[in-house]
């Protein structure tokens, strides 16, 4: 029987300044049939990286000079995108959530399962995410209070990652005030612009005043009303914006159905400390563990990783 990876080929990119533990990961990998190099230093790597194609990088976090974090976070700069692992003998998870906000998506804990670092390099995308090229401004449509946060919560901070402004309108104008802090509080938390909808301003004037590159609407397929009525009234005013995608709810049905996954794994803290906003709603879908139970179910296939589901409206 044979044990060549139905990932034979990859090209992986080995960063571990230990020369014992860099042979160990490269005939580990070589024996599952993908094509290894290694370097000792973040620096090497980086220009490695750029000299060279790989699909994925396997780095230790404790590297000479340019550490694993700081490599991470060059490698998931613009032009970049690289899929990244980290292996790691320190056990403080402040290491580990650190690789995360750098952009690593996945951190072992050293001594690990060889098997498990197979697969989730098995798992990894076929091809990098689409960059949103051209975009400068995203809006967020949200019916209920924490749906944009649920729903699109990890995406929204990779916009402002990579520079773009992001503005949630919240469309219920009668919303309470109660439930407007919770958003006002979610919008602070993750650094976005919240507006508020009124009787006097119409969905058509607010797409044309914030004037998109990428919008976020709830999904077609859901099973509250106000969701459903806002799907159709915003895909109506959004019909000329380059691009439009559905996202999951609470009340998302069975029919939804995702074909773009965003792996938010290293936005995953911030998203869980804006869900926290809403904590006095005693909603059971906005609680923590919902959310990142929900965000890990989609990404199953992806080993795992934190993912939010779009269904692709516009694109």
């Amino acid at each position: 029987m044979s044990t060549e990876s139905p990932s034979a080929g990859a090209h992986i990119l080995v960063v571990e300044d230990s020369v014992d533990q860099a042979f160990l990961l490269r005939s580990v990998l070589e024996a599952r049939g993908f094509r290894v190099r290694t370097a000792q230093d973040g620096q090497s790597a980086l220009e490695m990286w750029d000299a060279g194609e790989f699909d994925a990088v396997v780095t230790d976090l404790n590297l000479p000079g340019m550490n694993g974090v700081e490599l991470a976070r060059a490698l998931k700069a613009a032009g970049r995108k690289a899929f990244v692992i980290a292996v790691t003998g320190y056990t403080d998870e402040s290491y580990a959530a650190a690789a995360r906000r750098a952009g690593v998506t996945h951190v072992l804990l050293k001594p690990f399962d060889p098997d498990e670092l197979i697969g989730l390099l098995e798992s990894r995308p076929d091809e990098p995410e689409p960059d949103d090229a051209g975009v400068s401004t995203a809006l967020v449509f949200a019916a209920r209070p924490g749906d944009a946060v649920f729903g699109c919560g990890g995406t929204m901070l990779r916009h402002l990652r990579d520079g773009h402004h992001v503005v949630v309108h919240a469309a219920d104008p009668e919303l309470d005030e109660a439930a407007a802090a919770c958003v006002r509080t979610a919008a602070d938390v993750l650094g976005v612009e919240v507006r508020f909808a009124d009787a006097a301003t119409s969905i058509e004037a607010v797409v044309e005043e914030v004037a998109p590159d990428i919008a976020y609407i709830p999904s077609a397929t859901d099973d509250h009303a106000a969701r459903r009525a806002l799907h159709m009234a915003a895909a109506s005013a959004l019909s000329r914006v380059p691009a439009l995608l559905g996202y999951l709810t609470p009340t998302s049905t069975l029919e939804f159905r995702p074909d773009s996954l965003k792996i938010v794994t290293p936005q995953m803290s911030a998203k869980l400390d804006a869900i926290l906003a809403f904590a006095d709603l005693r909603d059971p879908a906005l609680t923590g563990r919902f959310v990142q139970a929900t965000a890990c179910w989609w990404g199953r296939r992806s080993g795992f990783a934190e993912v939010e589901p779009f269904e692709r409206i516009l694109w």
